[in-house]
């Protein structure tokens, strides 16, 4: 059973901020990793793919991160990608391709003046929110 609950620390949300801007007008794109329920590590990918309504990424980087992660000892927790143009839950796209099911899904929403950061699990095309703590 997944966990309903996470902590996530203050600079994780800011790098996060940081990389899928630079991304605009494209998705920004990484793997949140920590221990249990903190997550600790934001690991960007790049975006291979030209849509700014889709994503992308290189298998080697990828792979690279799997590594990092086992070298330092993280839980891979999430995977988080922005949404520039749209709301911070997920598209038809975001249900129909999410392959994670055990993994926490978040979004950066840059619609409004204010980002939005959301959390979720998609399992069977059901989406539910998680809540989470910034420390």
């Amino acid at each position: 059973m997944p966990l309903s609950y996470f902590s996530i620390d203050s600079h994780v949300i800011k790098d996060i901020e940081n990389y899928c801007h630079s991304q605009l007008p494209f998705q920004g794109y990484g793997i949140l990793a920590g221990q249990a329920q903190r997550i600790t590590h934001f690991f960007p990918i790049t975006n291979t793919n030209a849509c700014p309504c889709s994503f992308e990424f290189d298998p080697r980087a990828y792979l690279e991160i799997i590594k990092k992660l086992r070298d330092h000892r993280l839980d891979w927790i999430g995977i988080v990608h922005s949404h520039p143009l749209t709301e911070a839950y997920p598209s038809i796209r975001d249900l129909n391709q999410w392959c994670y099911q055990e993994k926490s899904c978040w979004i950066l929403s840059f619609k409004e003046k204010e980002l939005k950061l959301c959390a979720y699990y998609i399992q069977s095309g059901q989406v539910t929110p998680i809540i989470y703590e910034i420390l």
